[in-house]
């Protein structure tokens, strides 16, 4: 891994990527002068999608929920750099990654420091050709073999420790050979096991059902989570 670290600012990039890297990679304009944004989605903020070379990128500034996020929208409480949310998942992608499991590889992480605060971007693996299971769910039901699918991917998760901080169904993927991937580990963490593991589970199926209730076309059925289980628990 390469560190920079200029005045109030630290980026991280991986070694694998990028040769000369510096922290216009954080900068959606300068992509957009390369002309090499390929795409964009809009959640809380706008996230970009980048090519570099023959590997896709997302990148994504970190920007605060709830009713905090109204007052400060993309800043947080400076408790250290490797705290930051960034670097936290860029640490934490990185781990899981080289285990082999179901997540994108981190290629950047950026903390810049305003005061006692700070803003961040991070620079992650796009999965070529992946669909959001959410937006599949509303063309039409999918297969048995892709809840159980999905059941596999977060139980692989939950066996490595992984807490996702909130595993719900736009954070599932399937590239095209339905594999599964799980992203945005934003807040996400290694634990021992406990009880929040059913939460993880509680939580996604919260999830699904809330879907179910905004789109009349979406097809999910309570046997569609019965299998899910059972790929969970195979």
């Amino acid at each position: 891994m390469q560190i920079q670290t200029d005045k109030n600012q630290v980026c991280w990039f991986a070694d694998e990527l990028f040769n000369n890297p510096s922290p216009r990679l954080f900068d959606p304009v300068w992509w957009q002068n390369q002309g090499k944004v390929v795409g964009s989605a809009i959640g809380r903020g706008v996230t970009w999608f980048v090519k570099e070379e023959s590997c896709h990128l997302v990148l994504r500034h970190y920007y605060r929920g709830g009713m905090v996020g109204r007052v400060v929208r993309d800043r947080f409480w400076f408790e250290g750099v490797e705290s930051s949310r960034a670097m936290a998942e860029f640490s934490l992608l990185d781990t899981l990654s080289r285990q082999g499991l179901p997540v994108p590889r981190p290629f950047g992480a950026r903390m810049v420091k305003q005061g006692p605060f700070y803003r961040a971007d991070i620079l992650i693996e796009r999965i070529r050709g992946a669909k959001d299971l959410v937006a599949l769910l509303k063309r039409g039901p999918v297969a048995a073999e892709i809840w159980l699918g999905v059941g596999q991917a977060i139980r692989r998760l939950h066996d490595a420790g992984v807490y996702h901080a909130d595993l719900n169904s736009h954070n599932l993927l399937l590239d095209k050979a339905d594999k599964v991937w799980v992203i945005d580990f934003d807040k996400g963490a290694i634990r021992a096991p406990g009880s929040w593991q059913q939460a993880n589970l509680e939580r996604l199926l919260r999830s699904f059902n809330k879907e179910a209730q905004l789109h009349t076309s979406f097809h999910f059925v309570p046997e569609n989570w019965q299998t899910l289980m059972q790929g969970y628990r195979s």
